[in-house]
């Protein structure tokens, strides 16, 4: 049977506004890109992706009868105002994290959709990772016994701009967020307790807008396992993305991805493949994954996994390390 074809807008058409039009133009023919909203559109890009048109007014775009459902990838701050004008319009929307910085408008949201009968998906792409899918596999079969301690590496492989780092939310509601959601995706157990180690290393500039670009986390799980986070906001050699779990069996690993599988090594030196370098290469295929799967919920109409509620519980531990790193002690996080 011949797959429905979808109407999809997009709104904003940044580095990951881009990622997902030319995934959805070159590996989802079951999503049909429309249109697309920016209030500076690359027209080169949109002329490469098909025929799409384009406005420069989101508004326009939402209330398009035709449009099935919204990707939505502009900054965070505009996030809440246009998931309630999609809800509004009866469009499902597709919402790059972490929807609002406020744990009430998250809240709000939950309640619109609900009231709405609207599905929203949230961008969380590493629970759609194959090596973390199977991972979370392995440890609910109990393959390494009780989990003991989690380490986890995050490091991204540059700074990115000042101007994005002003409305990011700061490294712990903008990088550290997936660390957060992957605790309770891999364990299903909330985070207890956090405490926050950060300070400016690489741009000076952070201080301005009381924001680190490194931190040391150390977490408690609500049923005792012990939890590190290390991240950093610039490597140079690579995005560093690994998690280590050990338990009572056994530890299970996963590794960074690389270029290749190129190894080298003779009398004189040793030579291997780099490790990818960005987000967008190092879980391609997750992003491709994740439309996927809002396509077959909005399909069977059925309330996606990995919504509001998942952002929700991690906006809580962001905001808990946060106020732990200005009071230098560590703070419960609101478990409801």
């Amino acid at each position: 049977m011949k797959k429905r074809v979808i109407n999809i807008g997009l709104i904003g058409l940044g580095r990951i506004g881009r990622m997902h039009a030319e995934n959805i133009y070159k590996s989802l023919p079951m999503l049909n890109l429309k249109c697309i909203a920016d209030p500076a559109p690359d027209m080169n890009f949109i002329k490469s992706i098909g025929e799409v048109d384009y406005f420069k007014n989101a508004n326009n775009l939402i209330s398009d009868k035709s449009i099935d459902a919204i990707i939505i990838s502009s900054p965070t701050p505009t996030h809440v105002e246009l998931i309630k004008q999609c809800a509004q319009n009866k469009k499902h929307v597709f919402c790059e994290k972490p929807i609002s910085f406020s744990e009430n408008e998250i809240e709000e949201i939950i309640k619109i959709i609900n009231n709405e009968k609207i599905h929203v998906q949230v961008g969380l792409n590493r629970r759609f990772d194959d090596n973390f899918l199977l991972a979370k596999e392995k440890v609910g079969a109990a393959m390494i016994g009780d989990i003991h301690t989690i380490h986890i590496t995050n490091h991204d492989s540059s700074m990115p701009k000042l101007k994005f780092l002003k409305s990011s939310g700061g490294m712990l509601f903008d990088l550290c967020i997936h660390d957060f959601d992957m605790l309770h995706f891999l364990t299903g157990e909330r985070i207890k307790e956090i405490y926050v180690n950060g300070a400016v290393f690489i741009e000076p500039k952070l201080k301005d807008i009381d924001d680190i670009d490194n931190a040391i986390i150390t977490l408690e799980l609500e049923n005792g396992i012990l939890c590190l986070i290390d991240s950093s906001r610039q490597t140079h050699y690579g995005y560093d993305q690994r998690i280590e779990l050990f338990g009572s069996k056994g530890v299970l690993l996963v590794k960074n991805k690389t270029e290749s599988l190129y190894y080298l090594s003779n009398q004189n030196n040793t030579q291997r493949s780099k490790i990818k370098d960005s987000f967008i290469e190092r879980y391609k295929k997750s992003f491709v994954t994740e439309l996927e799967y809002f396509y077959k919920c909005i399909s069977s109409n059925k309330k996606p996994e990995v919504g509001p509620e998942n952002i929700l519980s991690a906006i809580r531990a962001a905001g808990a390390g946060k106020k732990s790193l200005m009071t230098n002690s560590p703070q419960r996080v609101k478990n409801e």
